[in-house]
């Protein structure tokens, strides 16, 4: 079936869920009607007083105290990694999420891992005057700050300083304000996170070969940020969620969101371009809330296991590659709004963390120990988008032994790969997630332990049933195949090709230009990967997942 136009996806969900309900929020929220909704970029001036923010019920799972004994007080996480947490990790948890309640996961059944409100967007108090102030300076105007390396002229130099300088200058805050409210450590986080970035990316680069001293981030950043990543059991980076999940308002904030009915707020470039690139992340993930609830239909059916139920999951996998086709659709119109060399310029830079080779980030005033654990702390990407690993759990992708396919009885990930591959990199990327995202997908994991791909291999001789369910199956995988193929193509449009135009001048040996071509350095994501071979992996990957060996599609 031929996907669908972005403006024709519409989607009702069922009431009830295992995995989660949409119970998450309800009518004691007040409408969104009653929000109102910022321009993008928009400055300290026009944004709302705190006191007019909308408050939560007592009751609502947003609005719990942050207790770190509540159930069973820690939970040991399953990736170990040195992006911002060494593991194992042990997580401090203020909600028990053994349970398989929404609120456990803060997964809602009409927006996904999407927010279901339009955010909060005003932090309270000193924070809000001076985090939320400085975070305006440097987008105010129109024009903003400027790349360090793409400096060209002593007016662009002279507002980088001065901005730098007012950072330099804030006083160091306590976060204990909001330390029991997540939604506000969450705005805190995405206010100093771009804080952060646009403090390390506006600075002038430095000459010669190095080795170069280390990026200094005073303690009036340094230490609130890194508090406030612990609560929140997240690096203290820019992330996915911070880029997309938590970074957008209403259109209309008289209807609900949708796909067409969601703006982004805050770009580092104040371009158009960079919005588009958030929007078309923030569509696909609405776009896969129906996804989700045909995940959790199938896995339902999969416990009766019977003839009828069997059949029932045919139909949800073919809906579900359709689903996942559509998601594909989007994903190819970043292409509409978002300019190539544009992106690769002005907006991709101010992403990059801090990648192995490159200058040291040192968090002033934090102690050792946490300073050791942020070595290598990846920049937001599209690795950390827990929408997608979703649909490698349920549809038994393996990414962790590179070049083979998944045993029809195997449910979880191998500790084996091949020499040189990095197969625990997705699993590093969870780590970027917020805590209740990745519970989620560890919950995912357990309840698939008998996943579909099993389900399907063991009802192949089941007559015509089990030809038709193959046939689905296939059909969901290859359809996410075709979802990662035209990652690759976006990925080669904007950046490898980019990379190309921009690459370096050949070396030059007494002022006679060498018959070589231009140095063209090896491409990586955000993520810190080697982009395309990467991309090609997973891709690959998810082709042999297929029953029928990943025929061509």
């Amino acid at each position: 079936m031929a996907p669908h136009h972005p403006s024709q996806f519409h989607y009702t969900p069922a009431t009830s869920s295992h995995l989660y309900s949409n119970a998450l929020f309800e009518e004691d929220w007040p409408s969104a009607a009653q929000e109102n909704s910022p321009s993008p970029n928009a400055t300290s001036n026009s944004r709302l007083d705190p006191s007019q923010v909308p408050v939560m019920p007592s009751t609502h799972f947003l609005s719990l105290a942050r207790n770190p004994t509540i159930g069973s007080s820690t939970v040991t996480s399953t990736s170990t990694t040195a992006d911002g947490l060494s593991g194992p990790v042990s997580v401090r948890r203020g909600v028990d999420t053994s349970t398989t309640s929404a609120a456990d996961f803060d997964v809602d059944a009409k927006t996904g891992f999407m927010p279901t409100r339009s955010l909060i967007i005003a932090l309270p108090g000193d924070l809000g005057a001076v985090w939320e102030r400085v975070l305006s300076a440097a987008i105010e105007g129109g024009e903003g700050l400027t790349l360090g390396e793409y400096v060209a002229t002593q007016a662009q130099a002279e507002k980088n300083a001065r901005w730098r300088k007012s950072v330099d200058e804030m006083p160091v805050l306590s976060i204990a304000p909001i330390r029991h409210s997540e939604v506000h450590l969450r705005r805190a986080h995405h206010v100093l996170t771009f804080i952060l970035h646009f403090y390390i990316h506006s600075q002038l680069p430095l000459s010669g070969p190095g080795p170069h001293p280390p990026h200094r981030i005073p303690p009036c950043l340094a230490i609130p940020l890194v508090e406030l990543s612990k609560e929140l059991v997240m690096p203290p980076i820019l992330t996915y969620a911070d880029n997309v999940l938590y970074n957008w308002s209403l259109t209309n904030p008289a209807q609900p969101l949708a796909i067409d009915n969601i703006q982004m707020i805050n770009t580092f470039s104040l371009t158009q371009s960079e919005r588009h690139f958030y929007l078309t992340s923030a569509r696909i993930e609405l776009r896969g809330v129906e996804a989700l609830e045909l995940m959790k239909s199938c896995m339902d059916e999969a416990f009766i296991g019977d003839m009828i139920s069997l059949q029932r999951i045919v139909d949800y996998l073919h809906r579900l590659s359709t689903v996942i086709d559509d998601m594909a659709s989007l994903l190819m119109a970043v292409r509409d709004e978002c300019d190539p060399h544009e992106f690769y310029t002005q907006i991709r830079p101010w992403f990059n963390g801090w990648a192995p080779g490159a200058r040291e980030w040192l968090f002033e005033g934090v102690d050792e120990e946490d300073q050791a654990k942020f070595a290598r702390l990846s920049g937001p990407s599209a690795g950390q988008s827990s929408l997608i690993h979703a649909l490698d759990i349920f549809l038994g992708v393996d990414h962790t032994k590179p070049g083979t396919a998944p045993s029809s009885s195997s449910a979880g990930p191998s500790s084996k790969a091949k020499p040189g591959s990095d197969p625990t990199f997705l699993m590093k990327m969870e780590q970027y997630m917020p805590r209740h995202h990745r519970a989620f997908l560890q919950h995912l994991r357990a309840a698939n332990q008998t996943h579909v791909r099993a389900l399907v291999a063991s009802n192949a001789s089941s007559g015509h049933i089990g030809v038709e369910l193959q046939a689905a199956y296939d059909d969901a995988v290859m359809a996410l195949k075709r979802f990662r193929d035209g990652h690759i193509r976006i990925a080669t449009l904007y950046i490898v090709s980019q990379a190309r135009k921009n690459a370096r001048p050949p070396a030059t040996v007494d002022n006679q230009t060498k018959a070589n071509a231009p140095v063209v350095e090896e491409v990586r994501g955000t993520g810190g990967t080697s982009l395309v071979p990467f991309l090609k992996e997973c891709r690959d990957n998810t082709a042999k997942t297929a029953l029928g060996n990943g025929p061509e599609q």
